[in-house]
């Protein structure tokens, strides 16, 4: 019978040590890491906005933009705004279109890189365009961290572009 009660108690005290790390993990990120994770995420090369399609015969009066975003290394929801800016001839800078905005939600994620685009057509003789995302991490409501980005050229790995591999920093709809 002391056998037994030894084993039992062993056994408890195993299974205590070995839940342990999954109850530390269960809470998350410390406050260290998070500013640190958000850092790396809005320095990161891997953090971009381009034009994948722009006018072209299979998308007429059409701007596609694409964007990417590294996940932080613990699960943080990431949503990205992504805005039309067209270029004021008369004030000779770029402008936000209040029509031509789009908000995407990649979800819960834990890792990796992660694309998402969105389509804007437009009437014929718009003039030149650009994008800006704005991207965002939240966890458990609270915002992490956000930052932009302008569209941006050489970003051939973009998805979906028309033609394949097209990656630009503005567009003109003719």
């Amino acid at each position: 019978m002391p056998i037994r009660l030894f084993t039992g108690a062993l056994l408890v005290l195993v299974l205590a040590v070995a839940a342990t790390p999954a109850l530390g993990a269960a809470s998350g990120p410390t406050p260290n890491q998070i500013k640190s994770a958000v850092h790396n995420a809005e320095r990161s090369k891997r953090l971009w906005a381009t034009i994948n399609v722009c006018d072209t015969r299979k998308h007429p009066h059409t701007i596609g933009i694409r964007s990417e975003a590294p996940a932080l290394g613990f699960q943080a929801t990431i949503s990205i705004s992504i805005a039309v800016d067209f270029y004021s001839k008369t004030d000779k800078r770029f402008e936000p279109d209040p029509n031509a905005t789009k908000m995407i939600k990649v979800g819960p994620v834990t890792h990796g890189i992660h694309q998402r685009g969105v389509t804007f057509r437009f009437a014929p003789h718009t003039g030149r365009l650009r994008g800006t995302a704005t991207f965002s991490w939240t966890r458990h409501g609270k915002v992490l961290g956000s930052t932009k980005r302008l569209t941006t050229t050489s970003h051939h790995d973009a998805d979906f572009g028309d033609p394949s591999g097209f990656s630009a920093a503005t567009c003109m709809i003719k």
